[in-house]
């Protein structure tokens, strides 16, 4: 008897269990990722509120228009930055004093970015 071409039950069992198994591998993948976005994205905050305090305790000033970078070193050295990701980023909060157009005052705006080697970087990150 010539079974070429017949699928049997056990190698459409064997099938299914492969398709599983590599589903489970991708979406082990993909939750891994996702956390360790999080992870950044939570450290980024931390640099924000890190420079926020930072700026109420050197009484910075910064005027209508200007802006202000604050380094993570500095915040680390200040002890402003809690994150053991201290360690494996570079990174800087750029402080801008800029015009709320619907109100015609000026108010702070703080956006933090970091470069972890080649895990994760913000957009807009720049060496300088």
């Amino acid at each position: 008897m010539n079974n070429k071409g017949v699928i049997t039950r056990g190698m459409a069992i064997l099938a299914a269990l492969i398709l599983i198994i590599v589903l489970a591998i991708v979406i082990i993948i993909n939750v891994g990722k996702s956390t360790n976005v999080n992870k950044y994205k939570s450290f980024e905050k931390e640099l924000v509120t890190g420079a926020q305090n930072y700026y109420v305790i050197k009484n910075l000033d910064i005027d209508e228009g200007e802006e202000k970078k604050i380094t993570l070193k500095t915040l680390s050295d200040s002890n402003l930055v809690y994150s053991d990701l201290k360690d494996k980023c570079d990174g800087y909060v750029i402080i801008t004093n800029e015009e709320d157009l619907s109100s015609d005052k000026y108010e702070l705006v703080y956006n933090a970015y970091i470069k972890c080697g080649r895990k994760y970087m913000t957009a807009n990150y720049s060496e300088y």
